[in-house]
């Protein structure tokens, strides 16, 4: 018998054979992958918590969940520290920032105190502001005393006149560096109680901004200048106008003369 009939009359026998080997080879490798999934009881992702978890894939971005409601997909980033490190994730802290570093080492103080070019730099530092103050004689500090107060009492005065052109003559505050605010909130028709801003500055900022506008429509002007005022150097100018400018009524007074108009005197028929 040749060798292509032994093959023709073997292979039909052991057919069956060959097929039982490759199945329990393929039942046996499904088994091992199950076996090599990683389960867990709870798996918790944001607000949301899974139960019966078991992974079946994981990749640099995503994990392939099968929880007890059906299959999900998660991203790693959505998972907190202490899960994706459970996870087999390693987390790569940020480095710290200088300010931190110097924080958590002090002696970087001590040693940024020790460099010679710091110490250079305060000699330098403090020789050109001696060498200033030295200059400065007796005479020219009470100059510019003298001018700081006259320039705050002018502001205090535009400030007065702002408040008697808006028909709120203002009190004493006006001459006081933080309570002069109150009468000139009272000026554009705000509440005192915006002082407090000045306690918060984002909260300022728009007390400020809300200022500009009401204060100008309580003057009765044009709404540019409440742009000028907010704008550096125009809220200068702004300002002064604001002050010395004459108001509607005055305006009015002075464009046009007043005309009486009476009747005129009966004559009596002779």
């Amino acid at each position: 018998m040749s060798l292509f009939a032994h093959f023709a009359v073997v292979l039909p026998r052991r057919w069956g054979l060959i097929c039982s080997l490759f199945g329990c080879c393929v039942l046996f490798a499904a088994a091992t992958a199950r076996g090599a999934d990683e389960t867990y009881p709870t798996l918790t992702v944001g607000p949301d918590t899974y139960t019966n978890v078991t992974i079946l894939n994981k990749t640099r971005r995503d994990i392939f969940v099968r929880h007890a409601h059906g299959m999900a997909n998660i991203k790693v980033n959505d998972l907190d520290l202490p899960t994706q490190n459970r996870l087999g994730y390693q987390i790569e802290q940020p480095p710290p920032s200088t300010f931190q570093q110097v924080i958590d080492s002090p002696n970087r103080i001590t040693q940024l105190e020790s460099n010679t070019r710091v110490q250079e730099f305060e000699e330098q530092l403090m020789a050109r502001s001696g060498g200033f103050f030295e200059r400065l004689d007796e005479a020219t500090s009470y100059s510019v005393v003298a001018c700081i107060v006259l320039l705050y009492l002018l502001f205090c005065f535009l400030c007065r006149c702002i408040c008697v052109k808006t028909s709120n003559p203002p009190s004493a505050l006006i001459w006081l560096p933080l309570l002069k605010q109150i009468p000139l909130f009272k000026a554009a028709g705000m509440s005192p109680k915006w002082i407090l801003s000045n306690f918060i500055p984002p909260l300022f900022l728009i007390a400020y901004i809300i200022w500009c506008f009401k204060i100008v429509r309580a003057r009765a002007k044009k709404g540019i200048y409440s742009v000028m005022l907010l704008l550096p150097v125009t809220n200068v100018l702004a300002f002064v106008y604001l002050a010395l400018s004459a108001s509607a009524a005055e305006d009015g007074q002075g464009g046009h003369e007043i005309i009486t108009l009476s009747p005129s005197p009966r004559r009596d028929v002779a």
